[in-house]
């Protein structure tokens, strides 16, 4: 029996678990066998990493014929698939050890060298077979016994039951909600105090709660049902309404190789963040089952519940980080407008320049490679370009007043213009929209200001709004409002939605796009006369483009495809190739079975239309595409005031961002939506919107790394010395993992599997 009492205080096992994903990553399988690209499977000094030896010469010069005297023909292991059960009791774990043993054809004990492919699920003595699991996740690995040339494998699966009463201690206690003001988190007061053991008993039954009649007298409010979630952001704060006086609550999470019972006191419970350690094991150890979570609760000596969801829990990390404009953030001072920046995962958001912190900065755009950002100044007339890869050093400033060596006027010329991926130009979005730039839309060169000529454009588009460009930069799409059109394409009046396709002639790697520059191939992507589409934006492989959809335009002018003054919108999905088939990511938007499942009050009978301006993280994560957007609706009841109020900081409000997953390769007229989440870390008392998906500014070989896709040489491997993962360009055989370059489906480990080259990084497919 292993008892470990290092587990106290909020578990202890933060740094040792990322060693251990660490060395998962490195070691873990992407192929079809498990065995890590690159790396032949007979190699024990990279299999498992413990140490073991292999005899390199396929004979009995190190190992002689085993234990029967004859040639070792096969070998057996004992025992076959065994499962093993960890309990973690208030940070103290216990769990039985399992010794491997292998015999040969003769049924002699033979002496093998073992390995474990997921050294997260637990560690292996190379000689003793003896395997102890680290708890810190559930799951099935595969355990592999070698002798000479001969090898045989079982599998070993744990199972962890976690039982926490009361706030957890260390790092994890709790989920922050930034301090006063709430400046990041998720919101609440954290995790509650210690529950009596009475009281634990009227919790878990006998006999059992009392179901509640209706979802007023107990019903969450957040999160929604069917949420697809990532790994690797903070545990969300569950909330729900209740007709009692609630002083102790029960949560209860389970899946297949996990369970977590957590228990709460405290005074009218309304909402009670999830553990934070708890989370992250969960989403850990997910398996491709659902996580349910269930919640009890106690009032008067009574409980009442359970009240039911089940999630999907996507096998990967959310990538990249979100760019966007708050009005009252806390970081410059409450009163002024910040572009504010915020990794999936962090506990707060930072200003995005530095040095921009006395100053009001507004209306931003950032460039898909993470190099580049454009805003604008309080005045909305004069604006500047950031180089986001030298510390927010300015690029180049656009004054209002003046004008580029070519005599365009530089007043608003950035603004909502759409930035090619690598930000050296952008499409300038013309007029009908507020604060608007008045030049005619074209191509304007980040280093000068100056226009970019190009063909296919100018005879055909006068005015687009809001457009985008496609992260493999080969696309175009946006509201075209004005212009002669071409090929049957008309303009809409801001009622249609178009794309073109674009070439930048010759890449060079080092100046970007040399030219000729030409659009080709106008297509109407959607049309309404009632409607006001805009603000698209491309799924990681640009296969689709999803987009605000304004049913009620903006008691102001120019405000068609605004977030103000009354205006009302749904995002919708549209495929960016063939015949086009828009559809209301019902989903996404609230609705299920064409009925809203969102919460309602006084102020907000119906949010299913206060949904806008969504942007598309350009890395496919766990199977999935992620946008992120700005939404009016009710979080929980953590902000749930007038959906219009933009407040003064001084209480949360409802003008936040959200994240939602998109399936890749959606079945024609199929909602491709899943319901969204608030993205934590975001201040809650400011008025937070139009966050911009960026990938993160690469790093140069050699730098520690996670994934491929943080490094310019787009690969993380192992280092030549054995060490961490760093930065390096592709090693010279094998094929690239999940976020790592990739110019085919074929160059990606798992292939056959269904994994896919998006946007030249390898994603994974969704397991469903």
């Amino acid at each position: 029996m292993l008892k470990n009492a290092g587990f106290k205080g909020g578990f202890g096992w933060t740094a040792a678990l990322s060693l251990a994903l660490a060395l998962g990553a490195a070691h873990a399988g992407c192929g079809s066998d498990g065995t890590p690209s690159g790396f032949n499977e007979g190699d024990a000094s990279l299999d498992g990493g413990d140490g073991g030896l292999v005899d390199p010469f396929g004979d009995s010069s190190i190992f002689g014929d085993g234990g029967g005297g004859g040639p070792v023909t096969s070998l057996v292991i004992a025992p076959k698939d065994p499962t093993v059960d960890v309990t973690i009791t208030n940070g103290t774990l216990v769990a039985t050890p399992v010794t491997f043993t292998a015999t040969d054809n003769t049924g002699a004990s033979v002496p093998v060298s073992w390995t474990v492919d997921r050294g997260e699920l637990g560690v292996i003595g190379a000689s003793t077979g003896v395997f102890t699991p680290t708890g810190f996740v559930g799951g099935t690995g595969n355990v592999t016994a070698r002798y000479q040339a001969i090898s045989a494998k079982t599998t070993v699966t744990v199972r962890v039951k976690v039982v926490q009463n009361g706030a957890p201690g260390g790092a994890d206690a709790g989920v922050p909600d930034g301090g006063a003001g709430g400046v990041g988190g998720v919101g609440g007061e954290g995790s509650g105090g210690v529950v009596d053991p009475g009281t634990v008993g009227i919790l878990t039954g006998p006999p059992p709660p009392t179901p509640p009649a209706n979802a007023a007298e107990l019903g969450f409010l957040y999160p929604y049902d069917k949420t697809v979630w990532p790994r690797g952001i903070l545990a969300p704060l569950l909330q729900w309404q209740t007709t009692h006086g609630v002083n102790a609550v029960y949560i209860h999470l389970t899946e297949k190789n996990f369970e977590f019972q957590g228990f709460y006191s405290g005074t009218s419970l309304v909402h009670q963040p999830i553990d934070q350690a708890a989370w992250r094991q969960a989403t850990n150890s997910n398996s491709g089952d659902p996580l349910n979570v269930d919640v009890v609760v106690a009032a008067a000596g009574v409980a009442y519940g359970p009240i039911h969801q089940s999630y999907t829990i996507a096998p990967g990390v959310l990538k990249g980080t979100v760019y966007y404009n708050s009005y009252n953030s806390r970081l410059v001072g409450g009163g002024n407008g910040a572009v504010l920046a915020i990794k999936p995962g962090a506990l707060a958001p930072t200003v995005a320049v530095p040095g921009t912190e006395t100053s009001c900065h507004v209306c931003h755009e950032v460039s898909s490679d993470g190099s580049t950002l454009y805003t604008e100044d309080s005045s909305y007339t004069t604006g500047a370009s950031y180089d986001l890869r030298n510390s927010g050093a300015v690029i180049q400033t656009y004054v209002g007043a003046a004008t580029s060596s070519d005599g365009s006027s530089n007043d608003r010329k950035f603004l909502w213009s759409g930035v090619y991926p690598d930000g050296t130009f952008a499409m300038t979005s013309s007029r009908h929209a507020r604060e608007h730039n008045i030049l005619d839309s074209q191509l304007y060169a980040r280093a000068t200001g100056n226009a970019i000529p190009s063909t296919g454009w100018t005879n055909a588009v006068t005015a687009a709004v809001t457009p985008i460009f496609s992260p493999d930069g080969k696309h175009v799409s946006f509201n075209f409002w004005e212009g002669p059109g071409g090929g049957g394409v008309t303009a809409g009046a801001g009622h249609s939605l178009a794309i073109t396709d674009f070439d930048c002639g010759k890449p060079d790697a080092a100046a970007g796009c040399q030219g000729p520059y030409a659009f080709t191939n106008l297509r109407e992507l959607y049309r309404d006369a009632g409607r006001w589409p805009g603000w698209p934006g491309f799924l990681p492989d640009s296969s689709g483009v999803v987009f605000h959809n304004t049913s009620v335009a903006g008691a102001c002018g120019d405000c068609e495809l605004s977030t103000w003054n009354n205006a009302r919108a749904e995002l919708w999905y549209v495929n960016a190739a063939g015949a086009p088939q828009p559809l209301r990511m019902d989903l996404l938007n609230g609705i299920s079975g064409g009925t809203s499942y969102l919460p309602t009050n006084a102020q907000h009978p119906d949010d299913t239309a206060l949904n806008y301006e969504p942007t598309m993280n350009p890395i496919a994560s766990g199977g999935y595409a992620w946008v992120v957007f700005t939404a009016r609706r009710i979080y929980g009841n953590i902000a749930a005031g007038a959906p219009y109020d933009n407040g003064t900081g001084a209480a949360p409000i409802t003008k936040k961002l959200w994240v939602a997953a998109i399936d890749l390769n959606p079945a024609p007229g199929k909602d491709p939506s899943h319901p969204a989440f608030y993205l934590p870390g975001q201040e809650l008392n400011a008025g937070n919107l139009r966050g911009f998906w960026a990938v993160d500014p690469c790093h140069t070989n050699g730098t520690t790394c996670e994934t491929g896709d943080e490094c310019c040489g787009g690969f993380c491997r192992q280092a030549d010395d054995g060490g961490g993962l760093v930065c390096q360009d592709k090693p010279p055989a094998g094929c690239s993992q999940e976020f790592e370059n990739c110019k085919v489906d074929g160059d990606c480990c798992g292939s056959p599997q269904g994994y896919t080259c998006i946007n030249g990084r390898c994603a994974r497919p969704v397991t469903k």
